[in-house]
């Protein structure tokens, strides 16, 4: 499984292109991100900073808390066609014990020609253990489906990609993985292990080629354009990993501005599909709602070697600073394309509320609810949903 700082931290995914219009600063005596921005400013006026506090809940990790430091700011200020990087900073803890830290550094440059992304991350995580292989059937939150495990994960991601032609990229991921994961008890993990997921220690290395095509308008909150991906997990233990498996992962998303002049009504929509083959580890399947791909659904419930999914957002620009969605979505877990018709759909509706946080660079804190069948989900993010 893929912890819970994992999912927040790859939700900070790039930043946006913006307007060169220099933002007036008010500082409110007492006001401790304002006055930290103001210091920022005194220095390099192409600095914003901000800090994203709030709850987090689901039924795998119980109530946390995380809090996300951002500082954002262009590498070279003449550029005017790069996003801005950023350097961010994960911190969490839940009312279960459980501990997460982690960091992220977005750059882009030479007039975005180049993008890179470092990520580094450790924790303490317990959170529910379902099992694998449960697609068959709809599964309520009952404490006799699942039995407690927990993990202790270091990961270390550097990514960069090299623009191709026009707004098609390809590019490199280098990715390092170390995990212990056990039960809670004897008993859980024998639970764990009859289902076919081994305990303890598992490093895994992987060597991901990438291939992009980004024309959206804004990388952040976009309106108009396309976003899509294709990504292909190589881990071998000639790679001095301890599974050798292959993940194939491509999504594809699209933006519509609805009222013709304006940005304010706004459609996105967002198709997924991932597959998996060879030894691959727990953390590794396609795990359903484990990020923004659908949510509704405890992560963890239904998990596989294979997911596709669809979702569609309606996004309203109330004012300056706030914005609203709702959005519907359905998608499956399955073992492979032979027991996809045996695999139950797994519909999902939601909605969102945005904060823009800097409206200057358009940085957005989303809180958001969905339902699922037999299940629920509340959300707090950076930016758009996908």
């Amino acid at each position: 499984m893929r912890n819970l700082f994992t999912l927040l931290l790859f939700s900070i995914i790039g930043l946006q292109a913006f307007s060169q219009e220099k933002p007036k600063v008010k500082v409110v005596q007492g006001d401790t991100i304002a006055i930290v921005e103001h210091a920022l400013k005194k220095v390099d006026k192409n600095v914003n900073f901000t800090v994203i506090p709030g709850p987090v809940y689901n039924a795998t990790q119980k109530l946390g808390f995380a809090v996300l430091p951002m500082i954002v700011y262009n590498i070279n200020k003449k550029d005017s066609i790069s996003p801005p990087s950023s350097t961010a900073v994960l911190f969490y803890f839940d009312f279960y014990g459980s501990w997460a830290v982690a960091a992220k550094q977005s750059f882009y440059w030479r007039k975005d020609l180049w993008r890179a992304f470092i990520t580094v991350g450790y924790g303490d995580i317990k959170s529910k253990f379902y099992g694998v292989g449960r697609d068959k059937e709809i599964i309520n939150n009952n404490d006799s489906n699942y039995v407690w495990a927990y993990q202790k994960p270091a990961s270390f991601n550097l990514t960069c990609y090299h623009k191709i032609i026009s707004h098609f990229y390809g590019g490199l991921e280098l990715s390092y993985f170390n995990n212990y994961f056990d039960g809670k008890d004897s008993t859980a993990a024998a639970e764990i292990e009859q289902s076919g997921v081994p305990v303890g220690k598992n490093i895994q290395t992987r060597i991901i080629p990438a291939f992009v095509w980004d024309n959206r308008n804004n990388v952040f909150w976009s309106t108009h354009g396309y976003y899509s991906k294709l990504t292909f997990q190589y881990s071998n233990k000639f790679l001095f990993s301890d599974n050798d498996f292959y993940v194939l992962t491509a999504y594809v998303s699209g933006y519509y501005s609805l009222l013709p002049g304006s940005k304010r009504l706004s459609l996105a929509w967002r198709m997924f599909m991932q597959g998996g083959w060879g030894d691959v580890p727990y953390d590794q399947y396609a795990n359903y709602c484990r990020g923004d791909d659908a949510t509704g659904y405890t992560p963890g419930k239904y998990v596989n070697f294979s997911e596709a999914n669809t979702q569609v957002e309606v996004r309203y620009d109330l004012w300056k600073f706030i914005a609203f969605s709702a959005y519907v979505g359905t998608g499956k877990i399955f073992g492979s394309i032979f027991n996809f018709g045996q695999s139950k759909w797994l519909n999902f509706a939601g909605a969102n509320m945005y904060i823009n946080l800097i409206p200057y660079r358009d940085i957005r804190m989303r809180l958001g609810i969905a339902i699922g069948r037999s299940d629920y989900g509340l959300y707090v993010g950076l930016g758009q949903m996908f």
